[in-house]
């Protein structure tokens, strides 16, 4: 006797959104009735080895393929049905992404249909992947592939981690026994009152919470019902559909997993060259196009290959966000001052080689034992010797001068001290060429509008470079509010803090 549960246990065990359990059994069983009247011809071993494959891979790792197929290849030895598809609603989908100024890439394009094949089987679903992998942009792919269809989608999101379970769903006032309604439960009520036929989708992006993620069980299920409370009754109506853009599974338990169908989008999925190819298709001179392309496939494989394995971090820095980082240092960077229209290749290099230093290198951590910028500085020079350092020092010790093009220390920024006798001592802000070099890149990423994190442990000085920086700016053009975060901070004193600031504006 073959037990599908059973075989499959040989790749669960590190992965907490599989699930093979009696909903996922039922949901391979509609898909199979669907194929069969969609084909009544075809045999029924064929109809059932295509959706088994095809509901399942969907949530499949890329290391667990091979071993999934294997499986599908034991149950059905010598068949090989192509998966179905439907040419029509792909081009529409490779339309939208290009719409959306996005690449579309074949992988890419799978998972938004795979996505609208769940969506049309489950009426919830999780959207699994790591930070960068692209959840975002598959959702907005296929709500702009209903726009194109003129189906009229409805998307409203929110991030139930941002609220507390009684703003989220509602409370009863335990002083006037008066209901108020929560997020969720006015968000539900208000799409379920739409009377158009087009999708409308509730996302919720953030990650899984047993306190308000147990109390969806009951619109998860068949029942498609959120009670209230209030005794309130909300339904899910046909074409609402539940939707949850998350990093994992770990804090859901086994009865929410099985409630929902899962698109795990693998990193590998994406890959580094989309979004890097949109960002080089966004600059406008053609030479600079060709040169960071040509930049971009001579550097990035490399560094990215070596960083999965070698140097320590102070936080984990997934490899989009180095991506996106050095994508943001080349835009304060390549400015026309610093890359005139007739510059040779070789100053396009320079500058990409000196943001590929502090996007990839920036957060290298100095613990009691190894100094892995340093580790990082050597591992550069004996790998890349297009771009010439001087001898001294390690590669994060110089900057590029916009006039001579060439590396020069940052002891050069450094500026000299000025006293004021009137300012206090501890007042005072004796610059290094640590602090001047963070400065630099602050000042250039805030010209750009780019969020900016300073990590370090305390006492290393971050409060007094950002107050220094942040005094630094026009008052005119301006407005500073610092705000402490810690565990006890809520959206509400967050809020009253932004209002009280915008208020106190002139």
């Amino acid at each position: 006797m073959w037990s599908w549960e059973e075989d499959s246990t040989v790749f669960t065990a590190e992965h907490d959104h599989y699930d093979w359990g009696l909903r996922a059994i039922k949901s391979v069983l509609v898909v199979a009735g669907s194929l069969k009247r969609g084909d009544p011809d075809r045999p029924e071993d064929q109809v059932l080895m295509r959706s088994l494959r095809d509901f399942n891979i969907p949530k499949i790792v890329t290391d667990d393929v091979p071993v999934f197929m294997g499986l599908i290849g034991d149950l059905f030895p010598a068949l090989d049905v192509p998966r179905r598809r439907d040419l029509d609603f792909e081009a529409l989908v490779r339309k939208a992404i290009v719409d959306l100024k996005l690449q579309a890439e074949d992988n890419f394009v799978l998972k938004v249909v795979q996505l609208e094949e769940l969506l049309a089987v489950r009426h919830s679903v999780f959207v699994v992947g790591s930070a960068g992998t692209g959840k975002s942009q598959v959702l907005r792919s296929l709500h702009k592939t209903y726009q194109i269809t003129r189906r009229r989608p409805i998307w409203t999101d929110l991030n139930p981690k941002a609220v507390t379970n009684d703003e989220l769903f509602g409370i009863i006032s335990p002083a006037t026994r008066e209901w108020k309604d929560g997020l969720l439960s006015s968000i539900m009520r208000e799409l379920a009152n739409v009377a158009h036929d087009g999708p409308k989708w509730i996302l919720l992006d953030g990650d899984i919470d047993p306190m308000w993620i147990e109390s969806l069980n009951t619109v998860m299920d068949d029942n498609k019902v959120l009670t209230l409370a209030s005794n309130e009754r909300i339904p899910l109506n046909p074409t609402m559909r539940l939707l949850f853009e998350i990093s994992h599974l770990r804090s859901a338990t086994p009865a929410t997993v099985s409630r929902a169908g899962i698109l795990y989008i693998n990193p590998a999925d994406l890959g580094w060259n989309p979004p890097v190819s949109s960002w080089i298709d966004k600059r406008e001179v053609q030479t600079e196009r060709a040169n960071l392309t040509i930049l971009f496939d001579k550097y990035l494989p490399t560094c990215l290959d070596t960083l999965r394995t070698r140097f320590k971090r102070i936080v984990p820095i997934p490899e989009q966000s180095m991506v996106q980082m050095l994508c943001h240092l080349l835009e304060c960077l390549l400015t026309e001052k610093n890359i005139p229209a007739d510059c040779p290749k070789e100053t396009y290099e320079l500058y990409f080689v000196f943001a590929a230093i502090w996007a990839f290198g920036g957060a290298m951590i100095q613990d009691q034992l190894v100094d892995y910028r340093a580790e990082f500085s050597k591992w550069w020079l004996t790998k890349f010797k297009t771009i010439k350092f001087p001898s001294q020092g390690t590669v994060f010790d110089y900057y590029i001068d916009p006039e001579t093009k060439k590396f020069e220390p940052w002891s050069q920024l450094t500026p000299q001290l000025e006293f004021d006798p009137e300012v206090p001592l501890q007042a005072c802000l004796v610059h290094t060429s640590e602090t001047v070099r963070l400065c630099y890149f602050m000042e250039r990423l805030l010209e750009r509008r780019r969020p900016l994190m300073l990590v370090g442990t305390a006492g290393t000085g971050k409060s007094v470079l950002v107050g220094a920086k942040l005094a630094s700016l026009d008052a005119e053009e301006y407005l500073v509010k610092s705000i402490p975060f810690n565990y006890y901070t809520t959206s509400a004193t967050l809020q009253a803090s932004l209002t009280t600031s915008s208020l106190s504006a002139p």
